[in-house]
């Protein structure tokens, strides 16, 4: 179960419908698509504290994607106020797929909204995909190597019932390697490159030392997506790569803003290890959120552009018994510039604190009784 602090008073009933006894699984989102909630859920009527605003209920069959009963699931927008809002959702009876590949392939189905479903083929080369709800489904297949991939088919479902397609891997994969470079002298920070192929499917690999190997990629038109980091904001690029092939592309991202310095505490300037700091628009807005290293330092700034107005929050971090603030107001920052803010210097509010290794467990031995 997983489950972020509750901001708002808000107050959801669920009740759900469905066709069979289910296990369900119940996602929530905000407006940005970050996730609020996730639930389990054993019952049809059940009761959630959620923050308040516009938020997006998703329920799914948790059922394993094989399983023939699994049901298809289903999403709802609601606006969640300060008292009690009811909220109904349905689940339907799913569309089965089976789809016949070579031996323990990779098989993807992606829905026309996004929604992605991986399983992997048994030793026969057949895998199903329980569940799928009615709209246009499209599925592609590799094998086990990933070194062979096959030609995207198009599923459209309107009502339940099984569906069979042949995903034969008779095509050759691409294999591309990204040199990610800033615009300036400085590293790139990005820990990963992500590449989106026609079939919607999303390949990411680590960047190490400035270049990104990514393999086992679809032929075809791709597209290259360096996120942002600090300093840099980030670049997208699109290419086409032909079966087979071997390529290479230079990402050249740009250079944003960043906002440095160090958080001390006293008089004396006794570094802060870990205190948190924070970067705060005009708006109240917090853009990002770090913490020092052993020096004190701080670098703020991933994706960050020209901004006005900024404030610079420093908060205590584990040396410290009492939890004190202070704050760097009117920051200013322009693109391909460090902005050095200096010093945060915490008011210091009680003793230092003092940490202690702890002492290794004494294991001791317990004789069996003796009967006498």
């Amino acid at each position: 179960m997983y489950s972020t602090q509750v901001t708002g008073a808000g107050t959801a009933a669920l009740t759900l419908d469905s066709p069979t006894p289910s296990v369900f699984r119940l996602r929530v989102t905000d407006a940005s698509g970050r996730l609020v909630a996730e639930r389990r859920l054993h019952e049809l009527h059940s009761t959630l504290a959620l923050p308040q605003g516009d938020l997006r209920l998703t329920v799914t069959d948790d059922r394993p994607l094989h399983d023939p009963r699994r049901h298809a699931g289903t999403c709802v927008d609601v606006t969640v106020g300060r008292g009690t809002t009811d909220v109904a959702l349905g689940l339907t009876r799913g569309a089965v797929v089976r789809a016949t590949s070579t031996p323990w392939a990779h098989v993807a189905l992606v829905h026309a909204d996004g929604e992605r479903l991986d399983v992997r083929a048994d030793g026969h080369g057949v895998a199903t995909v329980a569940g799928l709800r009615a709209g246009a489904w499209t599925a592609t297949a590799r094998d086990a190597r990933r070194e062979r991939c096959s030609e995207t088919a198009r599923i459209i479902i309107s009502t339940p019932g099984q569906h069979d397609v042949d995903l034969p891997t008779t095509t050759a994969t691409a294999r591309l390697l990204v040199r990610v470079g800033g615009a300036d002298r400085r590293p790139v920070a990005a820990t990963a490159v992500e590449i989106t192929d026609t079939a919607g499917r999303r390949v990411t690999a680590p960047v190490r030392d400035g270049l990104a190997d990514l393999r086992s990629l679809r032929p075809g038109r791709l597209r290259v997506v360096v996120p942002p980091s600090v300093g840099h904001l980030g670049t997208t690029l699109d290419l086409e790569l032909a079966a087979g092939e071997h390529g290479t592309v230079d990402a050249v991202v740009p250079v944003g803003a960043a906002v440095t310095g160090r958080v001390v505490q006293g008089r004396r300037g006794r570094r802060q290890y870990a205190a948190v700091v924070a970067l705060v628009d005009d708006d109240g807005v917090e853009l990002e959120r770090v913490r020092t290293d052993r020096s004190g330092r701080f670098v703020l700034g991933t994706g960050l552009t020209r901004s006005e107005g900024l404030t610079v929050v420093a908060t205590t971090g584990p040396d410290t018994l009492h939890v004190t603030r202070a704050a760097v107001a009117d920051v200013d920052v322009l693109n391909a510039v460090r902005h050095d803010v200096g010093d945060v210097v915490l008011p210091v509010a009680g003793p230092r604190a003092v940490w202690t290794a702890r002492t290794p467990a004494v294991a001791g031995m317990k004789l069996p009784s003796t009967h006498v």
